[in-house]
């Protein structure tokens, strides 16, 4: 029990040293919220992240858009687990429905609340309600929730068999569950980022420093840098067992509507290709394009995978 406290406290500290380096008072991010979001290139070797709008909507926002539209359909309340700085939750809000948003991180949640606060969008606003809490404390109701959505929440929670269950059983008749989470890369989906990463200008290295790091990793000398974990997507195993449960869970339990899997390599080498805009767009919308095309003949897997899926 020590260790999971232990564990949890990092996870909350993890994620607060990430959305305080994405946020200041000249940026915000697209993931706190889609419409007023901030466009900011760092400059250098900076270690903030890409904030642009308008190539995220390129490469994701389709997918994004038939998420909440779905929702949508689906009306009443919808609960947003580890919502994060809370920009899903301020859209379906937007869109008049009743939205509750946990996350462990007071950071994020201080965020997404006042993102709703300065919302400019008030015609069908029902502002959302955000609550700061491990999300496994939650008091569920039996009929409850219309919708439960998690992007990238659902592989971070112990006792997850058991969550998932309160969750199943708080949804109304013909319940929605939506997960969007990330399973990992496959072979030739690593295959292609590093040559699209080394093809394409990047803002982080050089063409001598690509160079420079292929000879060492050919001599040994250095191991390609793998995909940072948080302390609990660790604890949960995060493309291990999670994964599974979440599979299962999502196709079985529940009568699946639609899977989708995406983005190969196209998010990690758009966000990071140097240039002007207007480059930048077009190698975004050729790879998003060619990214989906080899994921549908199967020559990719898809970083993500979103499941759709209603109470049986």
């Amino acid at each position: 029990m020590e260790k999971l406290e232990k564990a949890l406290r990092e996870e909350s500290k993890f994620f607060d040293e990430i959305i305080q380096t994405r946020i200041t008072n000249e940026t915000i991010p697209f993931e706190a919220d889609f419409r007023r979001a901030t466009k900011y290139i760092p400059k250098g070797k900076s270690h903030k992240e890409i904030i642009d709008p308008i190539l995220t909507n390129i490469v994701q926002g389709k997918i994004i858009k038939k998420i909440i539209e779905r929702i949508i359909i689906n009306g009443g309340n919808v609960l947003d687990i580890c919502c994060g700085p809370g920009g899903l939750s301020l859209e379906i809000a937007r869109n008049g429905l009743q939205t509750y948003g946990y996350d462990i991180s007071e950071s994020a949640i201080l965020v997404a609340k006042k993102m709703a606060k300065e919302n400019p969008y008030k015609e069908n606003f029902i502002e959302p309600k955000y609550i700061c809490q491990d999300v496994n404390m939650i008091k569920f109701e039996n009929n409850t929730f219309s919708t439960i959505v998690g992007n990238s929440a659902f592989h971070h929670i112990y006792e997850l068999e058991t969550f998932l269950e309160k969750c199943n059983n708080s949804l109304t008749n013909n319940g929605l569950m939506i997960t969007w989470d990330d399973i990992g890369h496959g072979r030739l989906d690593m295959f292609f980022y590093f040559v699209f990463s080394g093809i394409l200008p990047n803002f982080r290295m050089t063409y001598k420093e690509k160079i420079q790091k292929v000879i060492n990793v050919a001599l040994r000398k250095k191991v390609m840098q793998n995909e940072i974990f948080s302390p609990m997507e660790i604890w949960a195993d995060k493309h291990g067992s999670a994964s599974e449960v979440i599979k299962k869970f999502w196709t079985k339990k529940l009568k699946p509507e639609k899977i989708i899997y995406f983005s190969a390599f196209v998010v990690p080498v758009c966000n990071n290709v140097k240039g002007p805009d207007w480059f930048r767009y077009i190698i975004a919308r050729i790879l998003t394009r060619l990214d989906a095309l080899f994921i549908k003949l199967g020559i990719c897997q898809g970083f993500y995978r979103i499941i759709i899926s209603t109470k049986r």
